[in-house]
């Protein structure tokens, strides 16, 4: 195998989707670019990095997303219109281009546009993707959206400068768990590799990882670490988190998210998946899922509503957090167990 065969980031047998999306982009005026509910690293890194590249190539660039932009995110977010909190959006834009979400759903909101003038393309590498734009650019073996993103950005002759590679960095490093996902693919180093070129200063964002955390997010990783409960052997870790317990420490969703606890879970040598179920204040049930070891847990989330990645996925469902509970916690069981038996463990 030749150095050559290393240069695309984005594979060749999707040359004829990404040549569709550069054309696209070379003859847009405004864009809307929009990414699933509750965004993570990815979403936000590659949301707001091609935001970034667009703002300077001369594009008028909005984004959408229903719940805005987490807090501890935000540095690498630009000045643009942000569109936060509408269920339902009328656009006049050329493209919509919906960045790691599986399903137009799942960005929760309903987009209204001229189907003779507007084109959606869907950029995404969850294995679950339906398929639902006009145009779509899916990469199921890319460690990250943003990854995909740097990849039509250095084929496109996009502009790429700090500034840009700061944002995609930030999803290329959070959602390959710092590039310690099982089966990561050279592309991912590659695309960091175009990044790092730049000159970022990664700094900001593993201050972020590594010292960015509140006390409250403090709070809640302590209360996952003492609620725990083990099973299969210590193969499978749960925790339920009832919103009755986040009033106790002051708490919101985000700062589960923030607190670490969903990989910490997998960090013990015996444990090779985890669970997490928790509640919202309206009654919506969420549950975040992680393995190691070759565990599928995207089956288990599909099965459930959801999708994601094998070892990283998650659902939601307007039902009570024990009802869930109950269900996630029997379906990873039984997933664990089986994987288990195929390996002989």
């Amino acid at each position: 195998m030749t150095l050559t065969q290393f240069s695309n980031i984005i594979p060749t047998e999707l040359s004829s989707d990404l040549n569709k999306i550069i054309e696209l982009i070379n003859n847009s005026n405004s864009v809307l670019i929009a990414s699933h509910l509750r965004p993570d690293g990815d979403a936000i890194g590659s949301v707001s990095g091609l935001s970034k590249s667009l703002l300077k190539a001369g594009k008028k660039v909005e984004v959408a997303l229903l719940d805005g932009v987490p807090e501890r995110m935000a540095f690498v977010f630009p000045e643009v219109k942000l569109y936060q909190g509408q269920n339902e959006l009328d656009s006049d834009h050329d493209l919509i281009i919906i960045i790691d979400t599986g399903d137009e759903t799942r960005t929760g909101i309903t987009y209204n546009y001229d189907r003779s003038k507007t084109t959606l393309i869907n950029i995404d590498h969850h294995a679950s993707n339906n398929g639902y734009g006009d145009v779509n650019l899916v990469d199921t073996k890319a460690s990250s959206a943003c990854e995909m993103v740097v990849g039509i950005i250095v084929s496109a002759g996009l502009p790429l400068d700090k500034d840009v590679a700061l944002s995609l960095m930030l999803g290329l490093i959070t959602d390959s768990r710092s590039f310690q996902n099982e089966g990561i693919r050279h592309t991912a180093h590659l695309a960091a590799a175009h990044l790092l070129s730049t000159g970022v200063d990664n700094s900001p964002i593993l201050n972020m990882l590594n010292s960015g955390r509140s006390e409250t997010d403090l709070r809640v990783q302590g209360f996952g670490l003492s609620n725990f409960k083990l099973e299969c052997n210590n193969a499978l870790a749960t925790l339920v988190i009832r919103n009755e317990d986040l009033q106790k420490m002051n708490a919101q969703i985000s700062n589960i998210f923030a607190s670490g606890i969903f990989n910490i879970l997998t960090s013990m040598k015996p444990t090779l998946a985890s669970v997490v179920i928790f509640e919202r204040d309206d009654g919506m049930a969420f549950c975040e899922f992680r393995s190691r070891g070759g565990i599928d847990v995207k089956e288990v989330a599909v099965s459930m509503g959801g999708g994601g990645h094998v070892p990283a996925s998650g659902c939601s469902r307007m039902a009570p957090v024990s009802e869930v509970a109950a269900e996630a916690i029997e379906k990873m069981k039984d997933q664990v167990n089986q994987t288990l038996q195929r390996l002989n463990v």
